[in-house]
């Protein structure tokens, strides 16, 4: 699926509106998005709500509550480059892309990870169940995890941890170096 962002084949601000209410951002979350999709560009990345209302009808009050929303749902989050601060979509579109991946899945509300207990013969803790949806969070999403352990023919948890963390590092790299903001 990333490929096909990665070439342009899916349009990021189609994906997004036609899939926003799966990740549960609301009407104006979604138009501040755009909009700052829209408005970026090499030169600037990130936008102060003053500069989004000019195009919205919402008070930048307003703006400002629903990015701190979206900054506290990590939804979106702000990075330091040196003296200036960049928005990072990429939380957004890792989370678009794992709802995709799973909508079609039968794993889609096992969200105590059965499937993984039955294919170890072994009980998750609740650390490890932690650990499972932080990488699910990073884009690593159930079916890619299933399909991780028979690939690798991974027989414990130890093992899976580590080879997620290793996939984790080379999807992040990847997302990260792309550029979101543009289509």
């Amino acid at each position: 699926m990333f490929e096909l962002f990665k070439t342009g084949l899916i349009s990021k601000k189609t994906l997004l509106i036609l899939n926003y209410s799966k990740i549960k951002i609301n009407e104006n979350q979604l138009a501040i998005l755009l909009i700052i999709m829209e408005l970026s560009n090499d030169d600037q990345k990130n936008f102060t709500p003053s500069q989004i209302a000019e195009h919205m009808i919402i008070s930048k009050e307003e703006i400002e509550k629903e990015i701190s929303l979206l900054l506290k749902n990590r939804i979106i989050k702000l990075e330091q480059k040196g003296k200036k601060t960049i928005l990072d979509l990429t939380p957004l579109f890792n989370r678009l892309l794992v709802e995709l991946e799973e909508k079609h899945s039968k794993l889609r509300n096992d969200n105590t990870y059965n499937f993984i207990e039955k294919m170890f013969d072994y009980k998750l803790t609740e650390s490890e169940i932690d650990k499972i949806e932080n990488f699910i969070e990073l884009g690593i999403s159930k079916p890619k995890i299933m399909s991780i352990i028979d690939e690798f023919k991974i027989d414990n948890i130890k093992d899976l941890f580590k080879k997620l963390e290793d996939k984790s590092k080379e999807t992040s790299v990847k997302i990260t170096m792309y550029n979101w903001l543009n289509d």
